[in-house]
């Protein structure tokens, strides 16, 4: 009776779990035809993470992460889907469409290797090699802007350095044109000083000249009264010199 027991309860829980992951599933496939696409991406990991080992929805699942805009989660399902599929047409899609996840994360040399394995298992995949085309295109456009980039990052430095060369001109000029000044000035000033020394000079040669001029006069006059009868002295009444 226990037994008996036991296994209803197993089977009931068995439909109940069963049930849920195709409920899950149900809600994921409407949101997506409804395009909620996140939404859809959580029904369907639901769903996948509750059913059984041997069903899975890895190619509904990459496509809803694609639509949804979650490219990581896309790249990554179909890398594996690759891996794990069994024919050629099968890898050959999944590496396509890994191509387009890395293209919209602007990985494009990735994308690149991801559409030449495509086009190793799929050479006559039209659609894949225009798409390896485009991810050429996209690396030698960026590469072109990174030249143009660097050019003017080049250019701007040697303008720089020609503002700066030309600045430090005119700053020697104006100092040259300073010291230049300066000397005049220096000039001048000596100028003026010499001026002003050989007019003292001069003034000194004059007061020497009067003072010689006078000590002369003063020399001549004591040598004139020195002089026998050189000098009258007063008479004296008595007749006599005292």
């Amino acid at each position: 009776m226990r037994s008996s027991l036991l296994i209803l309860v197993l089977l009931s829980s068995g439909v109940i779990h069963s049930q849920e992951w195709r409920d899950s599933l149900d809600a994921a496939r409407k949101a997506y035809k409804e395009e909620k696409y996140l939404d859809a991406l959580r029904y369907y990991k639901s769903a996948q993470k509750n059913a059984p080992e041997n069903i899975e929805f890895s190619d509904e699942i990459g496509q809803t992460a694609y639509k949804a805009r979650q490219f990581d989660i896309a790249e990554k399902i179909y890398r594996q889907n690759a891996s794990n599929k069994l024919s050629k047409q099968e890898k050959a899609n999944n590496w396509h469409n890994a191509g387009n996840a890395l293209m919209k994360k602007q990985n494009y040399s990735d994308a690149v290797e991801a559409y030449k394995e495509s086009l190793r298992l799929n050479p006559a995949d039209e659609e894949t090699r225009y798409n390896l085309s485009e991810a050429i295109r996209q690396i030698k456009q960026a590469e072109k802007k990174q030249q143009n980039r660097n050019k003017q990052n080049s250019n701007q430095q040697h303008q720089n350095q020609g503002q700066q060369g030309s600045q430090g001109e005119q700053d020697d000029k104006q100092q040259k044109g300073n010291q230049e000044k300066g000397n005049q000035g220096q000039n001048n000033n000596s100028d003026n000083q010499d001026s002003q020394n050989d007019s003292q000079g001069q003034l000194t040669d004059q007061s020497v000249e009067k003072l010689l001029d006078k000590l002369t006069k003063e020399e001549s006059e004591t040598k004139r009264r020195l002089a026998p009868g050189g000098n009258k002295s007063k008479g004296n009444k008595s007749g006599k010199d005292w």
